[in-house]
């Protein structure tokens, strides 16, 4: 038997649901079994099997049963059209498919529909290269290659020069994206900067932004990571202008250096191009921040030249053991016979840095049995401390003393180095850790100088010395990082007085309390003037403001109940007030009264709390923002460089100083975290959205699941009765025990009918959560 029928074209999943029917099929089939009829093109990608009962398609392997009367080629068909391994299948760019998708907010993961394009694909290659920082000559590699071949064969292959030019264009792009939110929202930012030559012999100087968004969330972003000429503080102060000049940022805080004499140059020149922007906070007074981490460095330096024999000591057992493989050996096998459970291994110090003089007693102290009994089970260990170095007998081995003796000095560099962990990070605020840490420093040093000890005693008071240098007078430190302390609502003013009264004289205490006080007025009265991100209603009412009625009747003869009514709160608030003999002349004064929160909850989020109640002190929230993003060390700009001596290896060394700069922008920008802005929603725009929802009613709300795949939506659709905006509400005709799928927006829901309701009709309603 005979009969005509139109094959297919080519394989197009942009509509699955047109293929040939079975009949079709079947008649296309025994024309390929040599009965005179026009062969299905279909068969042009298959093989048969096994007596023609099955196929094997030639591109993925997949073997299918098909019979020349019963079977059709349809289900050959829809293979086709979703086989990865076929290249030249066609792929409608408006198919989305169901992926689960990492939870940003918390954990576990969303179920979500994406679409993918080659475009995508190509820009999620360009972040991963800058984000792992990986050579761009990887998408030439043959691994890479023949994985993308697998994953994704109709991507386009590119080189390692259009992955340069896409780098530079993504840098772009995030650059004048950013630029847009500083623009719009004028954020009063604090920077860090630091310099560092690479290992193309080049000067580079990181400039890096700090601040706090409407939501509460501290933000850090690499401005610029570009080649400067020289050190100088001019030039530095020159480059730093232009950058703020470039990017548009004219509101700064402070600037966080170290304490290279050539930064006062930089601080200088700043100070009086911005004073003439108008950006600064109180003329620039305390715009200088030195770096903490920087100072603790020197102090502790200081104290360790007065570093006795146990150190040394304990230093040449050290570089025994790791000086051979041999008799690291040994040392192992020491370790074993003591029953010392510990992994660790043995580390040698740098002289010069303190915090891996601190590291290689930690480690010793642990293995002390260890190297006691090395010292009687092997001949060489004491034969190598006769031995001369630098025409001096070496000090050692250690005794029990020096035992004893590093152990009490590791003690006390344990407080400094975890002092430094705290000034050092940069992805939560730190600057009301600073008088805490400062508190706790001058109160340790201060009981060491009066010890027994001579050898701490002579130590602390080098330490002390120091000390006095930066921090010893309000003179000396920057102030706000006292007021930090202050705006913490664990602890406010009365905690900065009490630690005040362990170290000063009641006089003293007195007068520092003042000049905190005054300080954190004068800040208030600035921003209640001047800072327009401020409700300008608010900025200047005072708290305590009452609304006279003689002030009523004066604009206007008829007063309105209500405001008569707050009027008369208000005299009674006041009166009260000045019965208790309390003034509350402005919002310092009444969050300077109210009580303070718990100081022993460690979970307590200071940024969460000022976003809760920010509504309640408006002025001094913003006071809040913009102390509590200072960064009290230039670690942030730091870590740049060690991506760009990550980036700029000896294989990588004839990059471009912009492209570096493309890099090192690029990474931080995309590894951090959304900045929340406010902004208000155009209803054009709602309209839009709301469109989009109630237009995929045409095209069927209601779709069946995939019998193949149930993550993956059957294109096949019912239809849909009444559709509204927030409440979706229709009539599905369902099969009793078939679950269905929903689609709302770019999503899936999916229902489950009811089989124990009698008419086959089920009535769905759904609530559509609108995100605009």
């Amino acid at each position: 038997m005979e009969a005509n029928s139109s094959s297919n074209p080519g394989v197009n999943i942009s509509t699955p649901s047109t293929t040939q029917s079975t009949t079709d099929s079947a008649i296309n089939t025994n024309a390929g079994n040599g009965k005179g009829g026009k062969a299905s093109k279909v068969w042009e990608h298959y093989t048969k099997l096994e007596n023609d009962t099955k196929c094997k398609c030639n591109y993925c392997s997949k073997v299918y049963a098909y019979h020349s009367r019963f079977i059709g080629t349809r289900t050959l068909w829809n293979h086709l059209a979703a086989c990865t391994a076929y290249a030249d299948r066609k792929v409608d760019l408006k198919q989305k498919t169901l992926v689960f998708e990492d939870n940003t907010t918390g954990g576990g993961s969303n179920l979500v529909a994406i679409s993918c394009s080659k475009e995508d694909i190509r820009k999620a290659c360009i972040e991963m290269i800058i984000i792992d920082e990986l050579p761009f000559s990887f998408v030439e590699k043959e691994g890479f290659r023949k994985f993308m071949s697998k994953a994704c064969p109709k991507l386009d292959r590119f080189s390692r020069r259009t992955v340069a030019r896409d780098v530079y264009q993504l840098y772009l792009n995030e650059k004048n994206n950013l630029k847009k939110v500083f623009a719009r929202n004028k954020y009063r930012v604090c920077i860090t900067t630091d310099c560092w030559t690479s290992i193309q012999n080049l000067n580079y100087m990181v400039i890096t932004a700090h601040f706090i968004d409407d939501e509460w969330q501290l933000h850090k972003r690499i401005l610029n990571f570009c080649q400067i000429d020289d050190h100088k503080g001019d030039t530095i102060g020159k480059l730093i202008e232009s950058c703020l000049l470039e990017w548009g940022i004219d509101r700064v805080f402070t600037i966080t250096v170290d304490n290279a004499s050539s930064n006062d140059l930089v601080i200088s020149y700043l100070k009086k191009k911005l004073n003439n922007w108008g950006g600064l906070v109180l003329n620039g007074d305390y715009l200088h921040v030195r770096c903490c981490a920087h100072i603790i460095n020197l102090i502790v330096t200081e104290g360790l030249k007065e570093m006795n024999n146990s150190v040394s000591s304990i230093r040449n057992a050290v570089k025994y053991v790791r000086s051979s493989p041999a008799r690291l050996v040994r040392f192992r096998k020491c370790v074993e016979h003591e029953k010392l459970d510990s992994k660790r291994i043995v580390v040698m110090d740098v002289p010069t840095r303190w915090n891996s003089t601190y590291l290689m007693l930690e480690s010793a102290l642990v293995y002390q049995k260890a190297f006691e009994r090395l010292e009687d089970d092997d001949g060489f260990y004491r034969s190598y401390f006769e031995e001369k170095e630098g025409g001096k007998k070496r000090i050692g081995p250690p005794e029990h003393i020096d035992w004893v003796n590093a152990s009490v000095l590791n003690n006390f560099l344990e407080n400094f180095y975890e002092i430094t962990k705290k000034f050092s990070a940069s992805l939560f605020v730190t600057s009301h850790l600073y008088f805490h840490e400062m508190h706790s420093i001058e109160s340790n040093l201060k009981g060491l100088i009066v010890s027994d000890d001579s050898y701490f005693n002579a130590m602390a008071k080098k330490m002390k010395e120091k000390y006095d240098k930066y921090w010893g007078s309000l003179n000396t430190l920057n102030k706000l990082l006292i007021v930090a302390v202050v705006l913490d609502p664990r602890y406010k003013l009365s905690f900065v007085k009490f630690c005040f009264e362990e170290l000063y004289d009641e006089n003293v205490v007195c007068e520092l309390i003042k000049v905190i006080k005054g300080l954190l007025s004068s800040l208030y009265d600035f921003y209640t003037n001047n800072n327009s991100r401020c409700d300008s209603g608010s900025q200047n009412q005072s708290v305590n403001a009452v609304i006279c009625p003689s002030e009523l009747e004066k604009k206007s003869d008829i007063i309105d109940y209500r405001l008569a009514k707050v009027a008369k709160l208000s005299k009674w608030k006041k009166k009260q007030l000045e019965e208790d003999g309390v003034e509350l002349k402005n919002e310092v004064d009444k969050y300077l009264l109210d009580d303070c929160e718990n100081c022993f909850d460690d979970s307590f989020d200071l940024l969460n709390w000022w976003k809760v109640n920010g509504g309640k002190y408006k002025v001094l929230s913003n006071i809040a923002k913009d102390i509590l993003s200072i960064p009290i060390s230039t670690v942030a700009s730091e870590s740049a460089f060690s991506t760009g001596g990550r980036i700029l290896d000896p294989f990588r060394a004839s990059l471009s100083p912009k492209m570096v700069e493309s890099l090192i922008c690029g990474q931080n920008w995309l590894c951090s975290s959304r900045i929340a802005v406010e902004e208000d929603t155009s209803s054009v725009e709602d309209m839009a959205f709301y469109e989009s929802i109630t237009s995929d009613n045409k095209n069927g709300f209601f779709q069946k699941p995939n019998p193949i795949n149930p993550t993956r939506p059957n294109p096949q659709s019912c239809g849909l009765g009444r559709v509204g905006l927030k409440n979706v509400m229709g009539w599905v005709g369902l099969n009793f025990f078939n679950p269905f799928y929903m689609r709302v927006g770019s999503g899936w829901l999916s229902t489950r009918p009811n089989p124990t309701r009698a008419h086959p009709y089920i009535k769905v309603r759904v609530l559509v959560k609108l995100e605009v």
